[in-house]
């Protein structure tokens, strides 16, 4: 929810103004990887709303490191995080399509095993094969997977091709290996008049079997990184803190040109809350798989 509304409100900011000076502009890969990650917009809209992102997070960075400096610690150190900041933001914007193509080729490896059950049924039902892809592409339980279902339905009703041309348009663009065998399998079958409910019965079984492999792999890595998190997030800074307090009656009273006082207030006020996002973030990120 909170995604969306920042979203939409650089979106907005970056129509007003970026956008009018970039407008016009193409760069025909780019287009290829937005339209892989079902980008709405245009190149020159995401180079407007990176800009607006980068000059957000600059702003927004140094004003906090301004209130800091004033208010609270007197450190230089703290007028160089805005210039971090941007850099990291810039550093996002230019590889997020190739990083969000590979969380959506995840995600579709990762969903299409109940895909192929839900459609699975469908046909067992009798109904024609596109009405497969219709139930996935009204779902929400397959994220990213029925964006790739609307297109096929698209393709049909928009552009009026056939149900096997879709499919081979649909195989050619998706960035999901298995799926991309799967459409093509499900052609074949359909052009050569095979048994449709056989083959989705087999594909069906496989994916089960594919499906119970994966929850056990993912119990494992839930159970790793439980582990983890309880050595780098609360063993390891005890015993850091630890350790610079004891090495503070050894030494002239500054450490790296920081009191033991600083040190500990920039590892409680950043370094854990930085640190603990990280480790949130690379947990979302193995929860797309």
């Amino acid at each position: 929810m909170m995604r969306s509304i920042i979203s939409k409100t650089l979106h907005k900011f970056a129509s007003k103004s970026f956008y009018k000076l970039l407008k016009g502009f193409e760069n025909t890969k780019l287009r290829q990887k937005l339209g892989m990650i079902d980008y709405p917009y245009p190149e020159a809209m995401y180079i407007a709303y990176s800009l607006t992102a980068i000059f957000f997070a600059f702003f927004i960075s140094f004003s906090l490191c301004i209130v800091t400096f004033i208010f609270l610690v007197k450190n230089t150190i703290l007028l160089f995080i805005p210039f971090i900041v941007a850099v990291s933001v810039s550093i996002i914007a230019v590889i997020w399509p190739d990083f969000d193509l590979g969380r959506k080729k995840k995600n579709i490896e990762a969903s299409l095993p109940l895909a192929i059950l839900t459609m699975s049924t469908v046909t067992q039902a009798g109904a024609p094969p596109q009405y497969m892809f219709q139930v996935l592409a009204n779902s929400e339980e397959y994220p990213r997977l029925k964006h790739e279902c609307r297109k096929i339905e698209r393709f049909m009703n928009q552009l009026g091709l056939s149900f096997t041309k879709a499919i081979d348009k649909m195989a050619e663009i998706t960035p999901s290996p298995s799926f991309k065998t799967f459409l093509k399998e499900l052609n074949t079958t359909v052009k050569s008049g095979g048994d449709l409910r056989e083959f989705m019965s087999k594909r069906a079984d496989d994916a089960y079997f594919r499906y119970r492999l994966m929850l056990e792999r993912a119990s494992d890595r839930a159970e790793t990184m439980g582990e983890i998190y309880t050595i780098l997030m609360i063993a390891a800074p005890l015993f850091i803190f630890f350790t610079i307090m004891m090495l503070n009656f050894f030494s002239a009273g500054k450490m790296f040109g920081l009191t033991v006082d600083e040190i500990l207030f920039y590892g409680v006020v950043f370094g854990m809350p930085i640190a603990n996002i990280i480790f949130m973030f690379v947990m979302y990120m193995m929860s797309e798989e």
